[in-house]
């Protein structure tokens, strides 16, 4: 949603490939303010000044009815999302050194069929000649059980909040085979919430201590400030940015009690969609084995906790890149694909490749 990543396979394994400059992760913005479209971290730094004419968290609206989104672009989703993947797929063919026509698209599990043929349509558009599509969940499950044993029974809840959607799943495993027992989410509800509700309390401080009114201009820099400080408040106690560019010599500071505190209605929708799940199902909280947490919303410490009082008796699993897992857990399921292909080609680098 907000952040592409990519893995290959290759002789020596698995391996996430750069596609920022040396970031192994392209933050999904796309400018057009120059002839050629431009994307990733280069965009967000010229935001400010050339926000009219960029595009982000497209994969929220790709494949919805004209009549369930706000037009902000004069460009389809389709082709936002194949500037993308061009990108991408030329990043991966400088890594290989080969041409990439086949490639395993993640996609969040809520996704309907619209938003399926969508992304087949952008893929195409993008210069793919054949596309997988396979669920987030399924391939976050992939990437952390590849190397370790598969009890013979036990049931699994994979908690992925990214960018833009938040998705559950509840796997139960038996005889070391994977059934999918229920899925529930939401395509409206992920870190960009986090965001808000911060840039919200700023916005609000600066009008009423200052008398600062956010423009359209100022309003983006503000964000930017506001995803740098959920970043900063995972790892410290506090953090603060200075209002320089309001002309005050000042600070503005927030303690992670306090945004804890405002992102409460946002935990309080996390725990309607857990009603919903555990409504399809005669599992409780507490017949719940292990939680596996993906993407980057995972890396809060309130989620983690959030997580650890509703599934007090279940082992939790967060990655140090939980961005990461779901594209290297389809890099598997490519290498499976192609494994088990009458057209499969020799175990050299491989001509796949796995989209997240």
């Amino acid at each position: 949603m907000t952040r592409c990543c990519v893995a290959v396979n290759r002789t020596n394994g698995t391996e996430l490939v750069a596609i920022d400059g040396s970031e192994r992760q392209l933050p999904s913005y796309v400018s057009f303010k120059e002839k050629d479209p431009m994307c990733g971290q280069l965009v967000i730094n010229q935001l400010e000044l050339y926000a009219n004419s960029t595009v982000f968290d497209i994969k929220q609206i790709i494949g919805r009815n004209f009549n369930e989104i706000q037009i902000n672009s004069e460009k389809h989703p389709e082709e936002i999302s194949a500037i993308l993947l061009k990108h991408v797929k030329q990043k991966i063919e400088e890594f290989q050194g080969s041409k990439i026509d086949e490639a395993v698209i993640t996609v969040p599990s809520g996704f309907n069929q619209n938003q399926k043929i969508a992304t087949h349509v952008a893929a195409d558009l993008a210069g793919f000649k054949t596309v997988h599509l396979l669920k987030e969940p399924i391939a976050a499950s992939i990437a952390y059980f590849v190397d370790r044993p598969i009890p013979s029974s036990f049931n699994l809840l994979l908690f992925d909040l990214g960018g833009g959607t938040l998705d559950l799943c509840i796997f139960k495993v038996e005889k070391n085979k994977f059934k999918v027992f229920a899925n529930d989410g939401d395509s409206n509800l992920g870190g960009r919430d986090f965001d808000m509700v911060l840039f919200q309390h700023f916005e609000k401080t600066l009008e009423k201590r200052y008398k600062i009114i956010i423009n359209e201009k100022s309003k983006y820099r503000l964000m930017l400030k506001c995803v740098e400080i959920k970043h900063a408040l995972s790892s410290e106690n506090e953090a603060s940015f200075d209002i320089e560019d309001y002309k005050i010599d000042e600070f503005l500071r927030i303690t992670r009690h306090e945004f804890e505190q405002i992102c409460v209605p946002v935990l309080n929708r996390i725990q309607d969609i857990f009603i919903q799940i555990f409504s399809k199902t005669e599992l409780t909280p507490v017949d719940i084995n292990k939680v596996l947490l993906i993407g980057g919303g995972c890396q809060m410490p309130m989620i983690q906790l959030f997580l650890h009082k509703r599934f007090p008796k279940a082992d939790h699993f967060c990655d140090e890149s939980p961005d990461g897992m779901v594209a290297i857990g389809a890099a598997y399921y490519s290498s499976f694909l192609m494994n088990n292909s009458s057209n499969s080609v020799s175990k050299k680098d491989s001509s796949n490749c796995s989209i997240m």
